[in-house]
């Protein structure tokens, strides 16, 4: 799997040039914007360590609507999310947004439980070729079989190195009841095209490494 990743890596580097960027700042007409990721460990026996699908719109500044799924890779815990929320700051070279998600969980690791995700995100220009994202939630309890756990989705910075090349850099984390925090550092690749935003993550974890494949498609939404 992991030489799939590397081919479809180099190949992309010669598709032709990008139509969006991680940060979407959305002034004009609706947009649909499609997130697909999954991820591999690096130490045998090399399984999938998760799944995650999303599909939202962009309004104007308003999000909605906003709806995906989350598998752990085993099989016995599945997540279901749906949220609204809004681009609430634009300036020259800052970003904000926030939107809860209310989150289900399934399987025999989810105890059914519910959440409530507080999502934050900043977007950053630090100069014309170097940016930062930053993404932060803490996931409070909406029932008896959760509990509260505070989460750094990314924190990351890149550097355009070439045109529709950037290499970066960046930390993730969690943290749950009862434990330390688990930290999750990363090295990253990312590469836009026509066909949309391609990122490799070659990230520590708990149990060794793994590859992460992240994707994102954004389009005008067809009336």
């Amino acid at each position: 799997m992991r030489s799939r990743f590397l081919i479809l890596f180099f190949f992309l580097g010669w598709v032709s040039p990008g139509f969006a960027d991680e940060a979407v700042i959305q002034n004009g007409p609706p947009i649909s914007i499609f997130i697909a990721r999954t991820a591999e460990q690096f130490q045998a026996p090399h399984v999938f360590t998760y799944h995650m699908l999303e599909y939202e719109e962009m309004h104007g500044k308003w999000i909605a609507p906003d709806i995906g799924a989350f598998d752990d890779g085993h099989g016995n815990y599945h997540e279901f999310f749906a949220g609204l929320g809004a681009q609430f700051y634009t300036g020259k070279n800052l970003a904000l947004t926030e939107e809860p998600y209310f989150a289900q969980d399934t399987g025999a690791a989810g105890h059914r439980a519910r959440y409530l995700w507080l999502w934050t995100q900043a977007d950053l220009q630090f100069a014309r070729k170097l940016t930062g994202t930053v993404v932060v939630y803490p996931s409070l309890p909406l029932d008896h079989g959760a509990h509260v756990d505070y989460v750094v989705d990314r924190a990351k910075a890149e550097y355009a190195f070439w045109k529709h090349v950037a290499l970066g850099g960046g930390y993730a984390g969690d943290k749950s009841p009862g434990s330390d925090w688990s930290n999750k550092p990363f090295v990253e690749s990312k590469v836009t095209t026509r066909e949309g935003i391609f990122e490799f993550w070659a990230q520590k974890t708990d149990g060794g490494g793994q590859l992460q494949m992240r994707y994102m498609l954004i389009r005008p939404k067809h009336r």
